[in-house]
């Protein structure tokens, strides 16, 4: 009886065995099969082992895990389009007017401020032809309503015009740029003047040494272009003090560099 009794036990603690691996292999399948990822709260290990996938406490336990740090902050995309009135996406034949200027300026004014809000914003191509695809941009110098001149953007669709207006607002906080799809009154029918003289080499759009204003406006743009929640007007503020924006900071190049010599 007693070697029965043995018999019998030792078969139960087989078929208990049995059933624990079976459990083990139908809650937690084993990643290196082929086909099979590993479960998502459950990283796999990297090489070396450096780091491992750890099981979750049961509730109640007082082990629970700290939580994980979430995705990294993904760097700024675009400027919001509600501060500009907008034209459709679509559009075919949309122009966005950026600022204007008086008469006395000429038609080969050099439009700093704006020259450098371009710089700092290289998701647009600025081109001198006739703009061919989504993103491209041709700044040219049109007469306005016969006693100024306007700088105006052309696109190759409505959506481009209307991220440019977007970014040109604000980055030029005091600016107030109008889109249109098709004819903008006013307007003469065609650009004037020797054109936008956009350089093809980044560095050729910098400051030059002595223009106060254009340091202003490259300091202005770098600012905001890295960080849109930037305070107050940078380009005004700089201009009644340039000392305190150490504008010789903004013959750096990329816009990082600007920020890394004033100590941003």
């Amino acid at each position: 009886m007693k070697t029965s009794l043995q018999a019998a036990a030792a078969l139960l603690a087989v078929g208990l065995a049995v059933t624990a691996c079976g459990n083990k292999d139908s809650a937690e399948p084993d990643p290196a099969r082929a086909g099979q990822t590993p479960p998502a709260n459950k990283p796999a290990s990297t090489a070396g082992g450096a780091q491992f996938a750890a099981s979750p406490s049961p509730a109640g336990t007082g082990n629970a895990q700290a939580p994980q740090p979430g995705p990294a902050a993904q760097p700024q995309k675009g400027y919001p389009r509600d501060a500009i009135k907008t034209i459709p996406d679509n559009c075919a034949s949309p122009l966005a007017l950026l600022v204007t200027a008086p008469e006395k300026v000429g038609d080969s004014y050099a439009w700093p401020t704006s020259r450098q809000a371009f710089l700092a914003n290289q998701q647009f191509r600025v081109t001198s032809g006739d703009p061919a695809v989504p993103g491209e941009v041709q700044l040219a110098t049109y007469k306005y309503n016969s006693n100024a001149y306007a700088l105006v953007a052309k696109c190759k669709d409505g959506g481009t015009c209307n991220d440019v207006a977007a970014m040109y607002k604000a980055i030029v906080r005091s600016s107030n740029p109008q889109v249109v799809c098709g004819k903008l009154n006013g307007l003469s029918a065609s650009p004037v003047g020797p054109g936008f003289g956009w350089g093809s080499d980044p560095k050729q759009n910098l400051p030059a040494g002595s223009d106060t204003i254009a340091k202003c406006a490259r300091i202005n743009a770098c600012l905001i272009a890295t960080d849109r929640s930037t305070p107050g007007d940078p380009f005004l503020e700089c201009q009644k003090a340039p000392t305190n924006f150490k504008t010789e900071c903004a013959s750096r190049y990329p816009c990082s560099e600007v920020l890394a010599c004033m100590g941003k």
